[in-house]
């Protein structure tokens, strides 16, 4: 039996809003490449705060990198803030 996962597009969307509300809540530091999230936040906060698994997470930064950056330890980074509003109101990038 094959069983086959399909990401449903909100994801996404909860992901990048709850980016910009940890910009709001925690602040950020400006930086040459773009704004650096005064708090670290892990992948797996991330995940169970907005109701997906670990792997997920990895996966939907991965695909949201030309906007926001995750590094080691809970680094992130905003490269783009207007691609990640758009990402945040369901717009396509």
């Amino acid at each position: 039996m094959l069983l086959i996962m399909y990401r449903r597009p909100l994801d996404i969307v909860r992901l990048a809003q709850f980016i910009q509300a940890a910009t709001i809540a925690e602040g950020t530091d400006v930086t040459e490449y773009g704004l650096q999230l005064r708090s670290r936040l892990p992948y797996y906060l991330i995940a169970r705060s907005i109701g997906i698994t670990y792997e997920e997470c990895v996966r939907l930064f991965k695909q949201i990198q030309v906007s926001v950056t995750y590094q080691r330890g809970g680094k992130i980074l905003v490269l783009d803030q207007m691609k990640l509003n758009a990402i945040a109101n369901g717009q396509t990038m």
